[in-house]
């Protein structure tokens, strides 16, 4: 063979070579891609598929290692997730989102400690980060697993009427990170008479995505308020945060009520988005109400949440919905506002106004409340 052929066919081999090498790269580098876009769409199942095969690719590649276990942390597979930060951190020690993620499945698995110890030096390290932030304030509220709070309402009624009153004091307890169970007991006051009402809740999350609850609640006696009543709920995060907007909950609850007249059944289903880093929230909610001899009535709530500080919460919203009194549906018309203030990690105080237009009179309600967790 001439020694210019056989250069050139060595050339040929060099550049099929190289192309080879970084079509890989390239194949690899689409790969991780569509893989984290699929786990910033929730596609948990596909972008595990996907990173796996850049994985292939690019063997030990830590990028990559990370975000197959989010992903997995998505599945909530903990076992999978944690094997691949353990890959990560034993490949890169300092990888701070690898400690991240394994300091979210010590929380999820329940040892609260454990997550405290990994995400409290994240937070020194990186202050200006709203996930870690974000985890370890999660994490401090998980381990006081007691939740007290107490509120009063009063209701100035337009027409000489005698003032409402409306107070309830509620006690939960965290079993396990995606466990609570409560009781509560409400006490109002109305035209003289007063009911004593108990009700007892659990919420349960399901995924990281799906959560729900369910309530029983019964008025000995009931001179207004519902004698039984029957709730449940579910909220599902069907999209997640991207860069400065988002999430975005779908949300429904659902409620039957017992009177000493017509029984109401309620149905509302709510959207609830957040945007600018979640200090901004919105929702919408749909009312529709039923009662067993056939009237109807539908409505809807708007509120809008703002972040002024870590510390201080405010919002306001107006409705256009039906309030059940002694289980008639009334078309009302509200504006109303207020406000929270955590006066340290175990002490919320919130404050409250309402002013609601009735076909009969028009009513005012103050209210204050406190939280408590320990």
């Amino acid at each position: 063979m001439r020694p210019g052929r056989c250069a050139a066919i060595i050339v040929c081999l060099v550049f099929t070579l190289a192309s080879t090498f970084d079509a890989g790269a390239q194949t690899a580098d689409e790969l991780y891609s569509s893989g984290v876009k699929a786990r910033q769409e929730q596609r948990f199942d596909e972008a595990v598929t996907l990173l796996k095969r850049a994985l292939a690719l690019r063997p030990d590649n830590a990028d990559t290692l990370v975000q197959i276990g989010f992903s997995e942390l998505g599945r909530n597979d903990l076992a999978a997730a944690r094997h691949a930060f353990s890959k990560v951190l034993a490949l890169a020690p300092n990888y701070a989102d690898a400690k991240f993620g394994m300091a979210m499945i010590e929380f999820r698995s329940g040892k609260l400690d454990a997550a405290q110890a990994l995400a409290e030096p994240l937070v020194r390290e990186h202050p200006g980060n709203s996930d870690f932030g974000g985890l370890l304030a999660s994490i401090r509220k998980g381990q006081r697993r007691w939740r007290l709070d107490l509120g009063s309402e009063i209701s100035d009624l337009s027409g000489g009427r005698s003032a409402w009153t409306d107070s309830s004091a509620s006690l939960s307890y965290r079993v396990t990170p995606d466990t609570t169970v409560g009781v509560r007991s409400r006490v109002a006051s109305r035209y003289g008479q007063t009911d004593l009402q108990i009700e007892g809740r659990i919420d349960q999350a399901f995924s990281p995505l799906l959560s729900g609850y369910g309530l029983v609640a019964a008025t000995p006696q009931a001179a207004f308020l519902a004698r039984f009543s029957i709730g449940a709920g579910a909220s599902w995060r069907a999209l997640p945060r991207a860069d400065a907007y988002g999430p975005v909950f779908l949300n429904l609850d659902a409620r039957y009520d017992r009177f000493a007249g017509p029984d109401v059944a309620t149905i509302m289903p709510w959207v609830q988005a957040y945007m600018f880093e979640e200090r901004l929230g919105i929702s919408a909610r749909w009312v529709h109400a039923q009662d067993d001899e056939g009237t109807r009535a539908d409505g809807y709530v708007l509120r809008a949440d703002f972040v002024v500080t870590p510390r201080l919460n405010v919002f306001g919203g107006y409705a256009d919905a039906p309030e059940i009194s002694d289980g008639t549906l009334v078309p009302t018309r509200s504006v109303f506002a207020g406000a929270s203030y955590d006066i340290s990690d175990t002490l919320t105080l919130h404050g409250s106004f309402a002013h609601e237009q009735r076909p009969t009179f028009d009513r005012d309600t103050f209210g204050f409340s406190l939280t408590a967790r320990f």
